[in-house]
C-alpha cells in the first residue's frame, strides 16, 4: 500500500479522474479509455482501453498500472502520459497472471516513468468522484467507489 488507505484512494481516484477524459477522445490513436478499475490485490489499477467506436476490428487492451514506485505514489498525470506512449508505437510484454473481463491484463507499469509525486497522506477530506470506472457495454457506465 502506498501510505494509507485513504492515500491510495485519492490516488486511484486521480488517475479516474484524469482517464476520464479519454472515453470520447483517443488517449493514444486507436486506443480509447474504457475503464480505470482500482485493482483488489495491490496499490494499482487496471486501465482498459479499447480501439474506438470508428475501428473496423474491435480490440480491448488492460493494463496493470502500479501507484508506488520508491514507496510513493505515482502522479496521475504521469499514468495519464504513459498510456500516451503507446500512440508513438511502444510494445509491451509480459502478463500480470490475471484476467479482466474474460482478457489477460498486461503489466503496463513500464509505461510510467518519472519521479513519483509527495505523498498524499497529508490531505483533507476525500476527493470528489470514484475510485474507478468500467463501460461494460456502450452508454453502461459501472463505478467503483
Amino acid at each position: 500500500m502506498i501510505c494509507s488507505s485513504s492515500c491510495l484512494s485519492r490516488a486511484q481516484r486521480a488517475v479516474a479522474a484524469a482517464l476520464r477524459h479519454y472515453t470520447d477522445a483517443p488517449l493514444a490513436q486507436p486506443y480509447y479509455v474504457r475503464g480505470c478499475i482500482p485493482d483488489q490485490e495491490e496499490a494499482a489499477v487496471i486501465v482498459a482501453l479499447w480501439t474506438g467506436p470508428a475501428a473496423r476490428e474491435k480490440r480491448n487492451l488492460f493494463l496493470l498500472v502500479r501507484l508506488v514506485a520508491g514507496g510513493l505514489p505515482v502522479p496521475a498525470a504521469g499514468v495519464t502520459a504513459g498510456m500516451m506512449r503507446l500512440g508513438r508505437g511502444t510494445h509491451i510484454f509480459g502478463f500480470a497472471g490475471r484476467r479482466f473481463d474474460g482478457k489477460p491484463v498486461i503489466n503496463g507499469s513500464k509505461l510510467v516513468e518519472g519521479r513519483p509525486a509527495p505523498c498524499l497522506c497529508g490531505g483533507t477530506g476525500e476527493p470528489e468522484g470514484p475510485r474507478g470506472f468500467y463501460f461494460e457495454r456502450p452508454g453502461q457506465l459501472r463505478q467503483y467507489h
